[in-house]
């Protein structure tokens, strides 16, 4: 685990970024937030700043003499027309517009290099707190013949669309891909399968795997995957028998309530790397 009395979050203020930044509290003396989005949040050491603001961005950091950031949470894309020269962003233009035209995994990776040619260190959250992550002893073994088939089936074509710097999710049920993630995100995604398996007149038949794994050439500092409560209930309304996911890469809000509805549910949570 990192040690140190400064730390940063940078993102978006929802729910797990919310309970996140609750966590550090107890293990760090003096933690802020930088939250980038538009809805202003009125808490204590939580910093309102506009995304393309990075030279007050920078000078919040070493003003509380952070050195390590985290970026957790999810950040609405911004709107170009309220772009401003603050006299650092512009430094960077030229690397953020080529990332833009390359995908997201760019952007991200762009967005770090900034922030470590600046004197900090990005770190994964995994770094800080393992209540947000599942264990090996937390998931099950894969030994379900079908469930195999569609895990791998599933994880090969999300390696094979990293390329393109799109999905981390897919739904595959009896060797069947019938539903990838598209711009929508994973809740949607299994909202069209419930949909979908409808239509194939299957959905009484529990079958059937979600995988959501970070893209393949991804940073894993930033942007993982992320499931909870919400997905678990998803699932289950899709009538599939689980998910799987790389443990070490996804972080989980609720542990300790996703794995009671993944009990109650009868569902298995898999590990993509086994």
């Amino acid at each position: 685990m990192i040690k140190s009395s400064n730390i940063c979050i940078i993102g978006g203020y929802d729910s797990l970024s919310k309970s996140f930044f609750r966590e550090i509290k107890k293990k760090y003396n003096s933690p802020i937030f930088i939250n980038v989005n538009s809805k202003t949040v009125n808490f204590k050491n939580v910093f309102n700043i506009n995304i393309f603001q990075l030279k007050q961005i920078l000078q919040l950091l070493n003003h509380h003499k952070i050195k390590n950031i985290i970026f957790l949470g999810k950040i609405s894309r911004p709107n170009l027309n309220e772009f401003k020269n603050d006299g650092e962003i512009e430094k960077y233009l030229p690397q953020l517009f080529d990332s833009f035209k390359k995908g997201d995994g760019y952007i991200l990776s762009t967005v770090i290099n900034i922030f470590t040619e600046n004197g900090f260190k990005v770190i994964s959250p995994n770094k800080v707190s393992s209540n947000f992550f599942f264990t090996r002893n937390d998931l099950n073994k894969l030994d379900i013949l079908s469930d195999k088939i569609d895990s791998n089936k599933s994880v090969k074509i999300l390696n094979d669309l990293s390329k393109y710097d799109n999905a981390q999710s897919a739904v595959c049920v009896n060797g069947y891909i019938i539903a990838i993630e598209a711009a929508e995100g994973t809740d949607s995604l299994l909202k069209r399968t419930q949909i979908i398996r409808k239509k194939l007149k299957q959905i009484n038949m529990k079958a059937g795997l979600l995988t959501k794994i970070p893209k393949k050439n991804q940073s894993k500092l930033i942007d993982l995957p992320v499931i909870g409560p919400k997905t678990i209930h998803l699932i289950n309304r899709a009538n599939l028998n689980g998910i799987v996911i790389n443990p070490k890469y996804t972080m989980v809000y609720e542990k300790a309530k996703t794995l009671k509805l993944k009990d109650f549910y009868n569902l298995k949570i898999y590990d993509a790397t086994v």
